[in-house]
């Protein structure tokens, strides 16, 4: 049995029911999930994104791309809408695998959100990004842009997860 308290609502509920199946934890976390929440977590990630790398920090973002010779071709109009539901499912992907840790950690309101975000981003993203971009020698410059948004993007995320409950 696992220690109550530890992990919150997912540790209880799975030492309750005397059952540590993932599939039981899953469907519980399936039946319980606020999918307003969800969607509205991804679309703020979602525009953030489209805030992120075109006002907030596009130029700067480019022009570091094609520093490490990239060259970002202005998408068709077929191309832009795949790449924008692309962009949304790995949005919609990031946000129910946080969904699912702010169930399993019982996490509410936003500041356990907050703490929980910023543990998700700079933990599992920052870190992936950081590993990724060392081996490419990419510049500090868009390892901050790239790191930021991800970081900014979860956090919001389980910030709107915790508080809207």
């Amino acid at each position: 049995m696992i220690a109550g308290g530890v992990f919150g609502y997912g540790s209880s509920w799975i030492a309750s029911n005397g059952n540590s199946n993932t599939h039981n934890m899953l469907s519980a976390f399936l039946s319980q999930a606020n999918y307003w929440a969800i969607l509205v977590a991804t679309l703020v990630y979602f525009v953030l994104g489209s805030l992120w790398f075109s006002a907030l920090f596009g130029k700067i973002w480019s022009a570091e791309v094609a520093r490490h010779g990239v060259t970002i071709k202005e998408p068709s109009k077929s191309d832009i809408g795949k790449k924008m539901l692309q962009t949304f499912i790995g949005n919609l992907l990031a946000v129910m695998a946080s969904a699912y840790l702010v169930f399993a950690t019982a996490s509410h309101g936003w500041l356990p959100g907050l703490k929980l975000g910023l543990l998700c981003g700079i933990g599992f993203a920052a870190v992936g990004i950081c590993i990724a971009y060392l081996w490419e020698s990419r510049s500090t410059k868009l390892l901050l842009i790239d790191v930021g948004y991800a970081v900014c993007g979860i956090t919001l995320a389980c910030i709107i997860l915790s508080g809207w409950r």
